[in-house]
């Protein structure tokens, strides 16, 4: 298979404070997209689709300073390349304004030490609204680990590939892609009859839904919109709205990974859920992925500073 070759190049603009090393970062230890990008030397390329041509893959390869370079079979349209930056920019989140959030954390004694080792944070997303919803919904009555490796699966075998610099990029396939599969079909990347159904049904609902709306349509309303699709309850809803559609409105805060993340930076007792809303508001699905994200990197930054002495 021929490489594929530059087809564009150019700057991302980011709302400011951003940092690109913190995305790479954060994107090393999300679990549920481990190994779907490759990261070296600063830099890291990913496979998309490319925009109206759902069996084609490019490369978007972002490096310092949101350097994009796209790679391709052959040259898109303008339009195409457009759309290109957009779904790389939405990925990265490059467009958030966290002022109002970053304000709501500085006021918070309990976040200084996120803020200091996660200020520039913005939050690295599903690339796209087929991967999301096949990911979490693959999540229920499973583990994260299988999750994930069965999205890998589906992408591998169902997606479009590229090779750039002798390396195989898979992007995830479509929702028209993964609706237009067979219960049989998805058997095999769902590991059971009710898990494939599922997965069917909760991607044909989703794709039904105006996309644009979703990521810009009354919260409360995308919410109800979400639950109303066949096999989509709030757990699955909610991390579509916030790590699919980067809406940071709400987050599942009465679940125990919150409950945990909130007793480690507030110790006993942690501010209910409540709580956490009235003070962040609208912003307060970022308090939880910054509290997810940037907890383990306190834990880093403590063992660098004070590295236990090795064994006489």
């Amino acid at each position: 298979m021929t490489d594929a070759i530059v087809v564009h190049h150019t700057m991302l603009p980011a709302t400011v404070p951003h940092s690109f090393e913190l995305s790479l970062r954060a994107m090393s230890g999300f679990a549920p997209c481990s190994g779907d990008q490759q990261v070296v030397d600063g830099r890291v390329r990913k496979a998309f689709l490319l925009p109206g041509e759902p069996d084609t893959a490019i490369v978007a390869e972002v490096g310092p300073g949101l350097e994009l370079t796209v790679y391709a079979a052959r040259p898109p349209d303008p339009d195409q390349l457009a759309l290109v930056e957009r779904d790389v920019s939405r990925w990265l989140s490059l467009d958030d304004d966290m002022s109002d959030f970053l304000a709501a954390a500085a006021a918070d004694p309990a976040m200084g030490p996120i803020l200091d080792v996660a200020r520039g944070l913005h939050q690295v997303r599903f690339p796209s609204l087929a991967e999301g919803a096949a990911y979490f919904t693959l999540t229920q009555r499973s583990t994260s680990w299988f999750a994930a490796a069965r999205k890998r699966r589906l992408a591998v075998e169902r997606g479009p590939r590229l090779v750039v610099e002798g390396v195989t990029y898979t992007a995830f396939p479509s929702l028209v892609t993964v609706a237009t599969l067979t219960d049989g079909e998805l058997l095999d990347h769902c590991g059971n009859q009710q898990r494939a159904s599922r997965v069917r049904e909760v991607v044909e609902g989703v794709a039904a839904l105006d996309e644009h709306w979703l990521r810009t349509g009354p919260h409360d309303e995308v919410r109800r919109a979400l639950l109303d699709v066949p096999g989509i309850g709030p757990f699955t809803a909610h991390g579509l709205l916030l790590r699919v559609l980067g809406r940071p409105d709400d987050a599942p805060l009465d679940l125990a990974q919150f409950e945990a993340a909130a007793r480690a930076l507030y110790g006993e007792p942690a501010p209910s859920p409540a709580e956490l809303r009235a003070h962040y508001g609208p912003w307060v699905g970022w308090w939880a992925y910054y509290a997810r994200t940037a907890l383990p990197w306190l834990a880093e930054s403590a063992r660098e500073r004070d590295p236990v002495p090795a064994a006489a």
